[in-house]
């Protein structure tokens, strides 16, 4: 019994020496496996921190001394130099229109004619008044001329005591009546003659006609139109001076209207006439400001020269007015001042980039800062600015040198 039992014996104890070699087994594998797992970490962590070794490309600018134009700009409108608006002071029928849109006429020039015949038909009345008037003051004057000869001969008759002095009362009361008579007369003459005046210049008025010489920007009236001016002027046209000479209206900001005086040269360009610029002059700038959405600005009246009548009245502008010159100044270019290191490495960051604590701290500073480079790195200069033309900018401290470089940008890394 006991034979047989051995050999099962023998088969539990070789089970149990494999369940302990091979847990021995894992834990040899799991400490290895744990080892690798630490040095990945501080391999990791040494790459992370390791100085970058790649050098950095900057863009930079030389400081240098040269002149600046300094300019204002501001969007405005062509206008004409000079424009009528020709309205109607009666009310009537319109007849005939002469002239259209884009028509070039001169002064005093017929436009457009109103119906006339009831205008006619009251001069003629007014006229016939006035002849009515006429006759009365001659009936009047005669009429005086009878009471006086009839008081001075009753009058002789009481000097010789002929006649009582009711008669000489009678005869006094009748030449005043006559007086006054041909006074009211002529009145009635006077009133008769300003009212044919008035029925002529309505008549007169049925004629439109051009106060200037000029052009026709907009006619509004066609022939058969009832034109009604009873309470306010109606405009049948809109005429201007000679387009030859015109103005551009521009609005200036409160910034720059310090700078722009009357005399200034100016250039401007519009959208019907691109890469082409125009000259003009600034004429005067208007004291009342015009303020919208809580922006402040200032009307700027130019001159322009248009003798070719390629500009037009209306057409949108940008006008570039010439405020001053810098001679021989120390500049920087502006694009110095909108550059700001990265605060990621050179290599441009991404997943693998070293942290924003290698780029040596806060980056950000006021508007007037430049960077330059010292000791091939980049350093913040904080310079004190003055005029600027658009591409650069006069420095008037004393914080930088000419010759210094001022970083403008990165370099491209070429592969």
């Amino acid at each position: 019994m006991q034979e047989e039992k051995d050999p099962s014996r023998q088969e539990m104890a070789a089970e149990v020496n494999h369940v302990i070699r091979a847990g021995r087994e894992r834990g040899r594998a799991s400490r290895w496996t744990w080892l690798v797992v630490f040095l990945a970490l501080i391999a990791l962590c040494g790459w992370w921190l390791w100085p970058d070794d790649k050098e950095v490309r900057w863009q930079t600018h030389g400081l240098d001394r040269g002149d600046m134009v300094l300019t204002a700009t501001a969007t405005g409108s062509l206008e004409p130099k000079s424009e009528v608006s020709v309205g109607a002071e009666i009310s009537g029928l319109i007849t005939r229109v002469l002239v259209d849109e884009n028509d070039q006429v001169t002064e005093g020039q017929v436009l457009a004619l109103f119906d006339t015949d009831e205008l006619q038909v009251a001069l003629e009345q007014a006229e016939a008044q006035l002849a009515l008037a006429r006759a009365s003051v001659a009936e009047a004057e005669a009429t005086l001329q009878e009471a006086r000869v009839d008081e001075r001969r009753v009058n002789a008759l009481r000097e010789r005591g002929t006649s009582a002095q009711a008669e000489l009362d009678a005869a006094m009361a009748a030449r005043k009546r006559a007086e006054a008579k041909l006074a009211y007369a002529r009145a009635s003459v006077r009133q008769a003659d300003a009212s044919v005046s008035q029925a002529r210049t309505r008549l007169e008025k049925a004629i439109i006609s051009s106060p200037i010489n000029g052009v026709v920007l907009q006619r509004s009236i066609e022939p058969g139109n009832t034109v009604a001016a009873s309470f306010q002027t109606p405009v049948l046209f809109l005429l201007a001076e000679d387009l030859k000479e015109m103005e551009l209206h521009v609005s200036m900001d409160e910034a720059d209207v310090g700078l722009v005086e009357a005399g200034q040269s100016a250039t401007f360009t519009v959208d019907a006439w691109s890469g082409r610029e125009f000259s003009a002059e600034v004429l005067k700038v208007h004291l009342y400001p015009a303020v919208e959405n809580n922006v402040v600005t200032y009307t700027t009246v130019l001159s322009v020269n248009n003798s070719e009548g390629l500009l037009r009245p209306g057409m949108t502008a940008t006008a570039t007015i010439e405020t001053g010159r810098r001679e021989d100044v120390l500049r920087v270019p502006n694009m110095a001042f909108r550059f700001s290191p990265p605060e990621t490495g050179a290599g441009g960051g991404g997943l693998f980039s070293h942290p924003g604590g290698r780029a040596g701290g806060n980056r950000s500073g006021p508007s007037n800062t430049v960077w330059v480079t010292r000791e091939g790195q980049p350093t913040r200069v904080v310079v004190q600015t003055g005029a600027s033309d658009g591409r650069f900018t006069e420095l008037t401290g004393n914080e930088l040198a000419e010759g210094d470089m001022v970083i403008t940008g990165i370099k491209p890394v070429t592969p």
